[in-house]
């Protein structure tokens, strides 16, 4: 499959779960992917271990604005897409353009929901859907140093 096969929308990606082999673990984390660095690798290889199906909710352009200010993202939706979905470890992106993932984890009721450690419980978007359909809520380790804001600075500050 080539990577842009793997860039769905909600209703084709409903039809790809509900399809999917007796058994199968769908685990959904979602998150910008803008700049694209060591962190976001390390956390969706780790994401891919908890199940069978990997599925990555991405913010779209105006969801990002919304959330970042005018001068996010960097990378525009497309571009991050298809990065996302040439990871070979990635099965599935699906775009949103909400604040939050909350009508996707609704649509899809992943079993495994995945956030970074710098999360807790009370504070993921769809915990309480995905535990009360049988599913986990799960946190990962992530990788110190990394994040994408840091990155802006960083070459902010060598370009002054």
């Amino acid at each position: 499959m080539q990577s842009k096969d793997k860039i769905v929308n909600l209703g084709q990606l409903a039809s790809i779960i509900q399809k999917r082999e007796r058994g199968q673990k769908v685990v959904f984390t979602n998150g910008c992917f803008d700049l694209v660095h060591l962190g976001h690798i390390d956390y969706l290889e780790k994401a891919a271990e908890k199940g069978d199906l990997l599925v990555v909710g991405l913010n779209s352009d105006q969801s990002i604005k919304k959330i970042k200010g005018k001068n996010r993202p960097i990378v525009n939706e497309n571009s991050r897409s298809r990065l996302l979905a040439a990871m070979q470890f990635v099965d599935y992106v699906v775009m949103f353009d909400d604040e939050t993932p909350i009508e996707l984890i609704k649509t899809l009721k992943p079993d495994i929901l995945i956030k970074g450690n710098d999360y807790d419980l009370s504070n993921i978007v769809g915990a309480d859907i995905v535990m009360s359909n049988g599913g986990k809520v799960e946190t990962v380790d992530l990788v110190e140093g990394y994040s994408t804001s840091k990155l802006i600075e960083s070459i902010i500050e060598k370009n002054k």
